[in-house]
């Protein structure tokens, strides 16, 4: 497999912009709409333990990372409402109204996983989520300019890891139960559709290099103990904590030589540069792939 920066893709089915395109000034010139999807995604009980083919450690990080969605994307709109009176861009102001939907259904669909997870005996996810939830509010209540940095640097991991997802989709989902593979592929095509919109909120009400920067390195701390917090609490409920075959499968399909992880530190870093626009990395052939084949 193919690694770089902008993720892996499978070399048979390159969907990177042509030679010469401006995936920015064509984003920013005109916003594509952002469709708000209802899908049924049929979670039920009957959903294996062990989903991601079998193996503990690569189901419970995804189980970990969407058992933070519901109360994370409720925040994330809140965070971004709070200055809708201030947006003067008509066509930010619709994408704005998407988002807001789009995110609505994320934290339905990923709610309806969490309650798979605490049926499942998974218990403490709801009391780490009562934690959350109450910090949330209160940050957002009391630095409402850093709130949405926050969400808008979370938008920018979260869509750093749906190109990663949909770029080699049948690498990443091809073990998974169908039923978790739509759910991760359909969250991470609307992650890659709506990505620039809360950094684009960002630049127009509270705009401010250091405030962006720190929010990004604040996040990407909090977010890696969070999930790595939740993932160990599953696997010790499990009875698997102390087994070196846990860690050892957690190390190959994290950081591994072809790991999930492994080669995105350039997008990651793309951040950091001052000129930085989530547009500048050009996804609209990755979307349109994943819209025709959720159309099909």
């Amino acid at each position: 497999m193919q690694t770089s920066g902008s993720g892996s893709r499978n070399p048979g089915n390159d969907t990177r912009a042509p030679i010469g395109s401006d995936p920015r000034s064509d984003a920013v010139a005109h916003r594509a709409p952002i469709p708000v999807r209802r899908p049924d995604l049929a979670l039920s009980p009957t959903l294996p333990r062990y989903w991601n083919g079998g193996r503990p450690f690569a189901t419970h990080f995804f189980d970990a990372l969407s058992s933070t969605f519901p109360d994370g994307e409720a925040s994330f709109v809140r965070s971004v409402q709070h200055y809708r009176g201030r947006i003067e861009d008509p066509e930010l102001a619709r994408a704005v109204q998407a988002f807001v939907g789009q995110e609505a259904q994320h934290r339905k669909q990923h709610g309806a996983h969490l309650d798979l997870l605490l049926g499942q005996g998974y218990s403490g996810l709801a009391k780490r989520n009562r934690i959350t939830r109450a910090s949330l509010r209160l940050f957002e209540r009391h630095a409402p300019r850093a709130a949405l940095a926050s969400t808008a640097s979370l938008e920018h991991l979260t869509a750093i890891l749906a190109r990663r997802l949909l770029g080699d989709s049948e690498r990443w989902c091809g073990e998974m139960d169908p039923r978790m593979a739509a759910l991760l592929r359909w969250h991470a095509l609307e992650e890659a559709e709506h990505k620039a919109v809360a950094f684009d909120v960002l630049a127009a009400v509270a705009p401010g290099y250091g405030r962006r920067v720190m929010a990004l390195v604040g996040n990407s701390l909090g977010l890696a103990i969070e999930v790595l917090d939740r993932t160990v609490y599953m696997l010790w409920k499990d009875g698997l904590l102390f087994r070196r075959e846990t860690w050892r499968e957690g190390w190959d399909f994290l950081l591994g030589r072809d790991g999930f992880l492994r080669g995105l530190g350039a997008d990651y870093r793309a951040w950091f540069r001052r000129d930085f626009h989530p547009d500048d990395e050009d996804d609209r052939p990755l979307i349109e792939h994943w819209r025709n084949r959720f159309a099909a």
